[in-house]
């Protein structure tokens, strides 16, 4: 049995090939947790089997099958668990903000539809068996090979536009599902404060006094649970922040400040390795993409 891997380098951030949306169903015998991370698009995220918590910024959920969350730009989540995750699969559409506004056809606004209820906490919602499974397959009839071929691609917005139609409804009639797990409210606590205070001086050894917890035991604990460091969070939360600024006017250097790096050389270094490319390409290559 061949055992699924978390990668351990940068998580993409961009669909593949400047594509506007993604379809994916997936299935791994065995897997491992992944690194709480974030993107610049819309995430819809469908649970069926397997897995044990879903990690959303402050909160964590006990997954159940039929479960769909909703994750917005720049929301950091992840995949966590106490054991190996066994038998796990999962349908995900991912979608750009503009594609979304695009596929509203100038009746609806789903960008702001979905703000609306990710703004208010509300990211995960139970669905009944059949709107899960159909939301599935066209899931499936979307994760196909692109023919370069005008009507294959008009084909596939119908499915796009089916999708997110149920989605909608269901949403207007399920009852959104709180946080109701905390395997380690210390570590939760810890995390909250880390996402409200990430552009200020932050070290593990302070935020382990501020707790009341050593070192070790926040370290050990804090990679368990996000599969990330207290200090490789705290720089990727940075680095995503820099990268949502980049279509602002404002200089490399004031990015880098407000983003909590004091040092442009360091704020540079951490940008390229997880972006691989250096700031100012990286800002010419989304000006590019948004003319």
């Amino acid at each position: 049995m061949e055992r699924a891997q978390t990668a351990n380098k940068p998580i993409l951030t961009t669909m593949a090939n400047g594509r506007k949306y993604e379809a994916k169903y997936a299935y791994d015998e065995w897997m491992d947790n992944t690194e709480y991370h974030c993107h610049d698009f819309y995430e819809f995220y469908i649970h069926v089997h397997g897995g044990q918590y879903f990690g959303l910024d402050n909160n964590m959920y006990l997954l159940k099958p039929n479960q769909i969350f909703i994750i917005p730009p720049f929301c950091m989540h992840g995949l966590s668990a106490t054991s190996d995750i066994l038998d796990y699969s999962r349908g995900y559409l991912n979608l750009a903000p503009d594609m979304l506004r695009t596929l509203g056809c100038g009746q609806i606004d789903l960008d702001s539809f979905f703000r609306s209820y990710t703004s208010q906490g509300q990211y995960t919602f139970q669905f009944l068996p059949q709107d899960a499974e159909d939301c599935i397959d066209l899931i499936r009839k979307l994760d196909t090979p692109r023919k370069n071929d005008a009507l294959d691609d008009f084909h596939k917005s119908g499915y796009l536009i089916e999708i997110l139609y149920k989605i909608c409804q269901a949403l207007r009639q399920a009852h959104p599902i709180t946080s109701n797990v905390l395997p380690n409210s210390i570590i939760q606590e810890v995390l909250t404060y880390i996402n409200s205070n990430y552009t200020q001086p932050l070290k593990t050894e302070q935020l382990a006094k501020q707790f009341g917890i050593s070192v070790s035991y926040l370290s050990h604990e804090f990679q368990k649970f996000t599969n990330r460091s207290v200090y490789d969070y705290i720089l990727y939360r940075r680095v995503m922040l820099a990268r949502q600024m980049m279509l602002t006017d404002l200089s490399l250097n004031a990015i880098a400040y407000q983003c909590g790096f004091n040092d442009y050389s360091n704020f540079l270094r951490m940008f390229r390795k997880l972006m691989g490319a250096s700031p100012s390409q990286f800002r010419k290559h989304v000006q590019q993409l948004h003319r």
